[in-house]
């Protein structure tokens, strides 16, 4: 019986791995390409899917290789830590992603060229936090991201002198239309590898259908942010 128990264990932990897609399958089909050459990195994410999360983001809004390196991949992955820390759920932040990505495209194709790996880091960092601001009802204010992510940058008067001229890129307008927003969160979405006899993707949720946790999530999430705002 024992030995039967450990066959039948091997092989539902061997399907589970088949249907796991590898780092490296991933990173080579969805992620930017140097999220690819500096796959070590995936250490410093706070989840372990905001490496992979982050990779998709850079290569479908168009940041060019000289756009990424080390220190801002780090920089990205510390913006996400930040939110999750402010118990934003994943979805919540495919979201922000989502509505980033069109920002950064605007971003990119006005003064892209001009920019240096640290501007760029910099920058994606503040479009998340745009899209954030947007999409949220309850936000990290900007005191916070300051405090966390750009001390070391430059000033607080300035970091709001340059949230308005990304704005003036966008028109001043922060939606994004649907059709074009489920677009690109499908593409954010990790493509898992099907697996026999297992539903690829789970039933649609009823209209009207909320989960029980979101309450709770944000009743958590609120604690979390004025704890952020005491520091």
């Amino acid at each position: 019986l024992k030995s039967a128990f450990v066959l039948v264990t091997d092989m539902c932990m061997a399907t589970h791995l088949d249907s796991v897609p590898s780092a490296q399958g991933v990173a080579s089909a969805e992620l930017h390409s140097r999220f690819v050459e500096l796959a070590q990195l995936r250490a410093h994410a706070h989840d372990e899917s905001d490496f992979s999360l982050l990779g998709r983001f850079c290569k479908i809004a168009g940041f060019s290789e000289e756009h990424i390196d080390e220190p801002g991949i780090k920089l990205m992955l510390k913006s996400l830590k930040m939110l999750r820390l402010c118990d934003f759920a994943g979805e919540e932040l495919r979201v922000m992603l989502a509505h980033a990505v069109v920002y950064a495209r605007a971003t990119l194709a006005a003064c892209g060229p001009l920019m240096s790996s640290c501007e760029a880091a910099h920058t994606a960092v503040l479009l998340i936090y745009l899209a954030q601001c947007y999409t949220q009802d309850e936000t990290c204010p900007m005191r916070i991201w300051h405090q966390h992510l750009f001390r070391g940058y430059c000033a607080a008067k300035d970091l709001d002198a340059v949230v308005m001229k990304l704005m003036s890129f966008q028109g001043y307008v922060l939606r994004v239309e649907s059709p074009e927003l489920d677009d690109l969160m499908l593409q954010l979405e990790p493509t898992p590898k099907p697996v026999a006899g297992i539903p690829h993707s789970l039933p649609a949720r009823p209209a009207g259908c909320v989960p029980c946790c979101v309450p709770q999530r944000r009743a958590t999430r609120s604690t979390r942010i004025r704890g952020w705002l005491r520091d």
